[in-house]
């Protein structure tokens, strides 16, 4: 039986010893942190989140033998309710769509600061979605190239005409001028789209409405 401690309980999964000792330490420092257990083989991740039930496990996409890709689905039937946060120096964006796909909550570069490493921890554990900024642009690409989803996929929540169309744009890049502009209406109208379109797919922001999307059409 876990233990409760009101803290936010994080697993490391990646082959480097030093950078796994230096986040068990970058991320001792936050009182809201604890580190509950790490190992350096991704064929271990799944028995390490069935052990620990951490709240968030960082995963290194590309390791030695096992990736991280191929233990995503092992990591939620082991412990469904940790939420898997990326932790790549890939800027290959065939593993950051492979990895949301499976059901990763974000993606987060080895580069990034330990602030921002530790902010996109607390929003992942949070239940938002987080993809570092240097990337969300290739993702969206990647969406926009995708298309729609198959006939032969379960629909998801009903959109108006209006509200795919809003999607697709967003998915494309554009910012609500940009769609005002393209549709011929108001940027508070394209605001009001939005939130309905939020509301009936139950996201949050774009970044989850493309993650969404990324889903729907893998």
């Amino acid at each position: 039986m876990r233990e409760t401690t009101g803290k936010i309980r994080v697993a490391i999964v990646d082959d480097h010893t030093m950078l796994r000792q230096g986040l068990c330490k970058i991320l001792a420092m936050e009182e809201d942190l604890e580190v509950v257990g790490d190992t350096d083989k991704a064929e271990e991740a799944a028995d390490l989140a069935a052990r620990t039930r951490p709240d968030v496990l960082l995963l290194d996409i590309r390791m030695p033998g096992t990736g991280g890709l191929e233990v995503i689905g092992a990591i939620h039937e082991a412990s469904p309710t940790t939420k898997i946060l990326i932790l790549t120096a890939s800027d290959d964006r065939r593993d950051h769509v492979a990895a949301l796909s499976q059901g990763a909550r974000g993606i987060i570069m080895k580069d990034s600061a330990a602030e921002t490493l530790v902010t996109a921890i607390r929003a992942v554990h949070e239940g938002q979605a987080w993809v570092d900024r240097e990337i969300t642009g290739t993702l969206l690409e990647e969406l926009a190239h995708r298309g729609h989803p198959s006939e032969g996929q379960p629909q998801g929540p009903q959109l108006t005409a209006r509200e795919a169309e809003i999607v697709d744009l967003v998915i494309a890049g554009c910012r609500n001028r940009e769609i005002s502009e393209r549709l011929s209406i108001s940027e508070k109208t394209v605001k009001a789209h939005l939130s309905n379109i939020f509301a009936k797919l139950g996201v949050r922001d774009r970044l989850e409405l493309a993650i969404y999307a990324l889903n729907r059409r893998s």
